[in-house]
């Protein structure tokens, strides 16, 4: 677990960039709650994605570690899915599987597999897409067809970049589809 003297500079930043912005703004309750969470999400990321970044440099994989994070990250952003409970291992898994799956894949899958396997991962996300979480349940039915239709939308869109990438990369992004999937069931 985090140390408390970090958790709690982390707090205090929060705290005074939610006070800066609602002294400039003025916020009804949901939006300052909004924002508070908005602004509590990205302290909560920084020091993940430095990590993550400093190890894939030290591995010399960044770029590979760039398409897995981006092809997850941005599917996931509008798939949702399964979280953690512990923030700390949260911060394990994610460093281990965002560094560890480009360093580990080797040469990758062939074309015939990758599309198969992609069609499955698209039908996957297409059912299941969006998944409601305990803290963050979908309450609006057009939200929810918004964020299907953007789910479905993208994953098309990955399953072509990964059958155009090279062996490597279109592996990398049918994996991060496979992942997001396997987050939603």
């Amino acid at each position: 677990m985090e140390k408390p003297e970090q958790k709690l500079l982390l707090y205090k930043l929060s705290d005074r960039l939610f006070a800066a912005i609602q002294k400039n703004l003025q916020l009804e309750r949901r939006q300052a709650l909004l924002v508070k969470l908005g602004i509590d999400t990205v302290l909560n990321v920084i020091p993940k994605l430095i990590i993550t970044i400093i190890l894939a440099l030290l591995l010399y994989e960044l770029v590979p570690v760039l398409v897995f994070m981006g092809s997850f990250l941005v599917l996931r952003g509008f798939a949702y899915g399964r979280h953690l409970k512990s923030d700390l291992l949260c911060t394990i898994l994610t460093i281990f599987v965002f560094v560890g799956v480009p360093y580990v894949i080797g040469t990758g899958i062939s074309e015939v597999y990758r599309l198969l396997l992609s069609l499955i991962f698209v039908i996957i996300i297409s059912i299941f897409a969006p998944a409601d979480t305990v803290k963050n349940p979908i309450t609006s039915k057009s939200l929810r067809k918004k964020l299907k239709r953007r789910a479905i939308g993208l994953s098309l869109i990955l399953s072509l970049l990964q059958i155009v990438s090279n062996n490597y990369f279109g592996t990398i992004i049918l994996i991060a589809m496979a992942l997001a999937a396997l987050l939603l069931m």
